[in-house]
Protein backbone atom coordinates (compact mmCIF):
# COMPACT_ATOMS: atom_id res chain seq x y z
CA UNK A 1 0.00 0.00 0.00
CA UNK A 2 1.16 3.51 -0.75
CA UNK A 3 1.78 5.47 2.46
CA UNK A 4 2.52 8.94 1.28
CA UNK A 5 2.44 11.21 -1.73
CA UNK A 6 6.13 10.82 -2.42
CA UNK A 7 5.78 7.04 -2.68
CA UNK A 8 2.79 7.53 -4.98
CA UNK A 9 4.77 9.85 -7.29
CA UNK A 10 7.72 7.50 -7.38
CA UNK A 11 5.38 4.61 -8.19
CA UNK A 12 4.13 6.48 -11.30
CA UNK A 13 0.53 6.86 -10.20
CA UNK A 14 0.55 10.64 -10.74
CA UNK A 15 1.58 10.34 -14.36
CA UNK A 16 -0.88 7.57 -14.97
CA UNK A 17 -3.72 9.58 -13.45
CA UNK A 18 -2.82 12.59 -15.55
CA UNK A 19 -2.76 10.53 -18.76
CA UNK A 20 -6.15 9.01 -17.89
CA UNK A 21 -7.56 12.51 -17.31
CA UNK A 22 -6.12 13.77 -20.63
CA UNK A 23 -7.47 10.71 -22.49
CA UNK A 24 -10.87 11.20 -20.93
CA UNK A 25 -10.86 14.86 -21.93
CA UNK A 26 -9.93 14.00 -25.53
CA UNK A 27 -12.64 11.34 -25.76
CA UNK A 28 -15.23 13.67 -24.23
CA UNK A 29 -14.25 16.53 -26.58
CA UNK A 30 -14.41 14.18 -29.60
CA UNK A 31 -17.86 12.95 -28.65
CA UNK A 32 -19.19 16.48 -28.12
CA UNK A 33 -17.62 17.66 -31.42
CA UNK A 34 -19.16 14.72 -33.29
CA UNK A 35 -22.58 15.42 -31.79
CA UNK A 36 -22.32 19.11 -32.70
CA UNK A 37 -21.22 18.31 -36.26
CA UNK A 38 -24.01 15.80 -36.85
CA UNK A 39 -26.76 18.41 -37.61
CA UNK A 40 -24.49 20.19 -40.12
CA UNK A 41 -23.77 16.89 -41.88
CA UNK A 42 -27.48 16.05 -42.01
CA UNK A 43 -28.27 19.55 -43.32
CA UNK A 44 -25.67 19.24 -46.11
CA UNK A 45 -26.92 15.76 -46.99
CA UNK A 46 -30.49 17.09 -47.18
CA UNK A 47 -29.40 19.94 -49.48
CA UNK A 48 -27.61 17.53 -51.83
CA UNK A 49 -30.59 15.19 -51.86
CA UNK A 50 -33.02 18.05 -52.57
CA UNK A 51 -30.80 19.35 -55.36
CA UNK A 52 -30.56 15.90 -56.97
CA UNK A 53 -34.34 15.52 -56.75
CA UNK A 54 -34.92 18.91 -58.43
CA UNK A 55 -32.39 18.08 -61.15
CA UNK A 56 -34.11 14.75 -61.84
CA UNK A 57 -37.51 16.46 -61.96
CA UNK A 58 -36.20 19.11 -64.38
CA UNK A 59 -34.68 16.44 -66.63
CA UNK A 60 -37.97 14.53 -66.62
CA UNK A 61 -39.94 17.68 -67.53
CA UNK A 62 -37.48 18.49 -70.29
CA UNK A 63 -37.86 14.99 -71.75
CA UNK A 64 -41.65 15.43 -71.68
CA UNK A 65 -41.56 18.88 -73.36
CA UNK A 66 -41.72 19.31 -77.11
CA UNK A 67 -42.81 22.25 -79.27
CA UNK A 68 -42.97 23.11 -82.94
CA UNK A 69 -43.26 26.35 -84.93
CA UNK A 70 -45.53 26.78 -87.94
CA UNK A 71 -47.00 29.53 -90.14
CA UNK A 72 -44.14 32.00 -89.65
CA UNK A 73 -44.98 35.18 -91.56
CA UNK A 74 -43.22 38.50 -91.88
CA UNK A 75 -44.12 41.29 -94.27
CA UNK A 76 -41.69 44.12 -94.93
CA UNK A 77 -44.36 46.84 -94.94
CA UNK A 78 -45.78 45.71 -91.58
CA UNK A 79 -43.95 45.79 -88.29
CA UNK A 80 -45.35 42.62 -86.68
CA UNK A 81 -44.26 39.10 -87.48
CA UNK A 82 -46.51 36.19 -86.54
CA UNK A 83 -46.17 32.45 -86.04
CA UNK A 84 -47.74 29.58 -84.15
CA UNK A 85 -46.25 27.35 -81.47
CA UNK A 86 -47.80 23.95 -80.95
CA UNK A 87 -47.26 22.06 -77.69
CA UNK A 88 -46.45 18.59 -79.04
CA UNK A 89 -45.15 17.30 -75.70
CA UNK A 90 -46.78 16.12 -72.48
CA UNK A 91 -46.14 19.10 -70.18
CA UNK A 92 -48.18 22.23 -69.58
CA UNK A 93 -46.28 25.38 -70.59
CA UNK A 94 -47.08 28.53 -68.64
CA UNK A 95 -43.99 30.40 -67.41
CA UNK A 96 -43.87 32.72 -70.43
CA UNK A 97 -41.67 35.36 -68.74
CA UNK A 98 -38.84 32.79 -68.70
CA UNK A 99 -39.25 31.74 -72.34
CA UNK A 100 -36.62 32.82 -74.86
CA UNK A 101 -37.64 34.40 -78.15
CA UNK A 102 -34.78 35.51 -80.36
CA UNK A 103 -35.25 36.95 -83.84
CA UNK A 104 -32.66 37.60 -86.56
CA UNK A 105 -33.50 39.57 -89.69
CA UNK A 106 -32.21 42.00 -92.30
CA UNK A 107 -33.22 45.58 -91.64
CA UNK A 108 -34.83 47.67 -94.36
CA UNK A 109 -32.06 50.28 -94.13
CA UNK A 110 -28.87 51.36 -95.89
CA UNK A 111 -26.56 48.37 -96.41
CA UNK A 112 -29.30 46.10 -94.96
CA UNK A 113 -27.63 45.35 -91.62
CA UNK A 114 -28.54 42.09 -89.87
CA UNK A 115 -30.16 42.50 -86.46
CA UNK A 116 -30.52 39.93 -83.71
CA UNK A 117 -32.86 40.76 -80.84
CA UNK A 118 -33.88 38.98 -77.66
CA UNK A 119 -37.54 39.76 -77.05
CA UNK A 120 -39.34 40.13 -73.74
CA UNK A 121 -42.77 38.68 -73.01
CA UNK A 122 -45.71 41.12 -72.89
CA UNK A 123 -48.97 40.12 -71.19
CA UNK A 124 -51.03 41.83 -73.87
CA UNK A 125 -50.69 42.19 -77.63
CA UNK A 126 -52.35 45.61 -77.71
CA UNK A 127 -49.75 48.28 -78.35
CA UNK A 128 -46.90 45.77 -78.47
CA UNK A 129 -43.59 47.61 -78.07
CA UNK A 130 -40.45 46.88 -80.06
CA UNK A 131 -38.40 43.95 -78.80
CA UNK A 132 -41.50 42.31 -77.27
CA UNK A 133 -43.53 39.20 -78.01
CA UNK A 134 -47.01 38.13 -76.92
CA UNK A 135 -49.58 35.38 -77.23
CA UNK A 136 -52.61 36.76 -79.07
CA UNK A 137 -54.66 33.63 -78.41
CA UNK A 138 -54.41 29.94 -77.59
CA UNK A 139 -56.52 27.75 -79.85
CA UNK A 140 -58.74 25.14 -78.15
CA UNK A 141 -57.79 26.57 -74.74
CA UNK A 142 -60.32 24.59 -72.68
CA UNK A 143 -58.39 22.71 -69.99
CA UNK A 144 -56.30 25.45 -68.34
CA UNK A 145 -57.19 28.86 -69.80
CA UNK A 146 -54.08 30.92 -70.50
CA UNK A 147 -51.74 27.92 -70.26
CA UNK A 148 -50.40 26.06 -73.28
CA UNK A 149 -51.55 22.49 -72.68
CA UNK A 150 -50.48 19.53 -74.83
CA UNK A 151 -51.92 19.71 -78.37
CA UNK A 152 -52.87 23.38 -77.99
CA UNK A 153 -51.59 26.03 -80.41
CA UNK A 154 -50.47 29.52 -79.38
CA UNK A 155 -50.70 32.35 -81.90
CA UNK A 156 -47.61 34.51 -81.33
CA UNK A 157 -46.88 38.08 -82.39
CA UNK A 158 -43.40 39.60 -82.29
CA UNK A 159 -42.41 43.24 -82.70
CA UNK A 160 -38.93 43.77 -84.18
CA UNK A 161 -37.17 47.05 -83.39
CA UNK A 162 -36.77 47.86 -87.12
CA UNK A 163 -38.68 47.24 -90.34
CA UNK A 164 -37.54 44.13 -92.17
CA UNK A 165 -36.16 44.04 -95.70
CA UNK A 166 -38.33 42.67 -98.50
CA UNK A 167 -36.75 39.40 -99.68
CA UNK A 168 -34.57 39.12 -96.56
CA UNK A 169 -34.52 36.19 -94.19
CA UNK A 170 -36.46 36.38 -90.93
CA UNK A 171 -35.56 33.73 -88.34
CA UNK A 172 -37.16 33.04 -84.96
CA UNK A 173 -35.72 30.86 -82.19
CA UNK A 174 -38.30 29.94 -79.54
CA UNK A 175 -37.34 28.31 -76.24
CA UNK A 176 -39.33 27.15 -73.22
CA UNK A 177 -38.39 27.83 -69.61
CA UNK A 178 -36.89 24.33 -69.28
CA UNK A 179 -34.57 24.72 -72.27
CA UNK A 180 -36.45 23.02 -75.11
CA UNK A 181 -36.06 25.06 -78.31
CA UNK A 182 -37.26 25.14 -81.90
CA UNK A 183 -36.65 27.53 -84.77
CA UNK A 184 -37.97 28.49 -88.19
CA UNK A 185 -37.07 30.90 -90.99
CA UNK A 186 -39.04 32.62 -93.73
CA UNK A 187 -38.30 34.98 -96.59
CA UNK A 188 -39.87 38.37 -95.86
CA UNK A 189 -42.63 39.16 -98.35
Amino acid sequence: MINNLQDFASWGGGEMGLSIAISGGIVTFSMIYAMMSFPAIINDTTKVSTSESQMTNNQFLRLQTNISISNLQDQSNESLATFQVTNTGNTVLWNYNDFDVIITYQENATNNPISTETLKYANSCSELLSDQWCISQIQNDYIHPGLLDPKEIADIEVQPAHQTKYGGTFTVEFGTDNGVTTSDSVITS
